[in-house]
């Protein structure tokens, strides 16, 4: 056995060992927090192996146990695992440097690394997964765990959220279980396979079901619409640094999850013969579109965003739908720098609230002279989202547009359209907002300069430094466009 079969396994038992350790040793505050580092920074090192392997078309797998025989938890990396959980794990670096400064007064710090450091290792179970029930045995055990993140603050608000939040994951949970299930039985097995799983004739109508199963069971977490009702309510109840998490790769992890599944147990010319990709190409539309309006007339900060979130997550799940190559890519790639940037804006917001209590977006004139560097953080960020060249954000959303345009779905590239020019609707009135004179000064009155604490900053300033360096030097090697096209022509046979 190689030693890249065993990488994966390393990557997930890190954080899962520095959970533990949090948890039982009883650290104090530094050496928790130098803990929940070092476990982060091993498993983003074995991810970032694991993207090297992918890169050069290597695939090591690990079979582990038997959960019920013939089904084994099996890792396998391929480009687009690797791809999900170098993102997973990079974002989770700056995130855990922000939370460090963010939870110094707070007396739960030790449980909020523990289960952030749970979620890191099941969300990489979950991009490492080798057949379906892997997936789903990530899945379903993460989606429980970050509850207590939601609710971390321990308000009502939080509870309130976090009971929502559990109102549509159980729900999804049972659909995916039960689409599993149908999967098995027609198909005889669930491991993932290129193309699809080989379906005895006969197989159309279980196979259509197993697929909205699925597709709506994994949807919940995509904030596939209208499935994306927690996701208002947990950001602004969730701590600062989580939010950058649910929204960068969480939020992302349904819509993985679904690509996995069309792509390598359905297939391309089995979802064309049921005739299926509508189902997920209309609500991702609605989506994109609906989520954009109302983040235009939101004033709370962390929940403008998050209405961002759930139309940007319509544009990957929505280019998917069309099984074309490109499409597919712009999406991959879509999923990752948006990990980086919406995380960012989220740290950045985060700091805004912990530091001048600034929680609405009519708050926020004055922002550039109180906090130069966050202001500027923000605005290159928000740049980014909107899809401004060179930023990172224009390099998915070109492979979106110009996909969906070499498929000849006008109607698609449309909504992909329309979808920019909200974007720029609701995070430019951020931007003139940050930067406008504050009262004081048009009184004549000083400016009081107070930045975030060192972390904070640093996560922010981090992922904005990405935003950049991804989209003027997309091309080079290891950068998130490599992977995602060398993953979409594994998955739909392009080249």
């Amino acid at each position: 056995m190689s030693i890249g079969q065993w990488v994966p396994l390393a990557a997930i038992l890190a954080p899962l060992i520095g959970a533990a350790w949090i948890r039982v040793a009883g650290p104090g505050r530094c050496a928790g927090a130098a803990v929940a580092i070092g476990a982060v920074v091993v498993a983003f090192a074995g991810c970032t192996l694991l993207a090297f392997i992918a890169g050069r078309g290597a695939s090591p797998a690990l079979a582990l146990i038997a959960l019920v025989p013939p089904i084994h938890l099996t890792l396998r990396v391929d480009a687009l695992g690797a791809l999900f959980g170098l993102t997973v794990a990079a974002l989770y670096v700056p995130a855990t440097f922000h939370a460090v400064s963010w939870l110094r007064d707070d007396a739960y710090w030790r449980l909020y690394h523990t289960v952030a450091l749970a979620c890191l290792a099941l969300m990489l179970l979950v991009a490492f997964a080798g057949n379906l029930v892997t997936l789903l045995v990530g899945y379903e055990l993460f989606s429980l765990v970050s509850f207590l993140l939601i609710v971390h603050r321990r308000t009502p608000d939080a509870f309130r959220a976090g009971i929502k939040y559990l109102a549509y994951v159980i729900p999804g949970a049972a659909l995916t279980l039960i689409g599993t299930v149908i999967v098995f039985f027609a198909a005889g097995s669930v491991g993932f396979a290129p193309g699809g799983l080989d379906v005895p004739a006969g197989s159309a109508g279980m196979l259509t079901v197993a697929w909205v199963c699925l597709v709506f069971g994994f949807g919940v977490k995509a904030a596939l619409f209208p499935l994306h009702g927690w996701i208002p309510d947990a950001h602004p109840a969730a701590p600062a640094p989580f939010s950058g998490i649910l929204s960068g790769v969480m939020v992302a992890t349904g819509a993985f999850a679904i690509v996995r599944v069309a792509y390598e147990i359905f297939g391309p010319v089995r979802l064309e013969a049921l005739g299926v990709m509508p189902w997920l190409a209309i609500p991702a539309a609605l989506g994109v579109v609906v989520a954009g309006v109302l983040a235009v007339g939101e004033d709370h900060l962390k929940r403008r965003l998050a209405w961002s979130t759930i139309s940007q997550m319509g544009y990957a799940t929505l280019a998917a739908s069309l099984l074309e190559p490109r499409a597919l890519a712009g999406a991959l790639v879509h999923l990752a720098n948006h990990a980086f940037i919406k995380g960012g804006l989220f740290f950045a917001v985060g700091a805004v609230a912990a530091v001048a209590g600034i929680h609405r977006v009519s708050e926020l004139p004055g922002l550039s002279r109180r906090m130069p560097v966050t202001a500027v953080v923000i605005t290159v960020l928000a740049a980014a989202l909107v899809g401004l060249p060179p930023l990172a954000g224009f390099i998915g959303k070109w492979w979106l547009v110009t996909g969906a345009a070499e498929a000849g779905a006008w109607p698609v590239l449309t909504v992909l359209l329309l979808g920019s020019v909200l974007a720029a609707l609701y995070l430019w009135p951020v931007v003139f907002a940050a930067w406008s004179a504050p009262p004081e000064l048009r009184s004549g009155s000083p400016v009081r300069r107070d930045e975030p604490w060192n972390g904070m900053l640093a996560a922010a300033l981090v992922t904005a430094v990405l935003a950049v360096v991804f989209g003027v030097a997309a091309a080079a090697t290891g950068y998130p466009l490599g992977l995602a096209v060398r993953a979409a022509a594994a998955l739909a046979g392009g080249s």
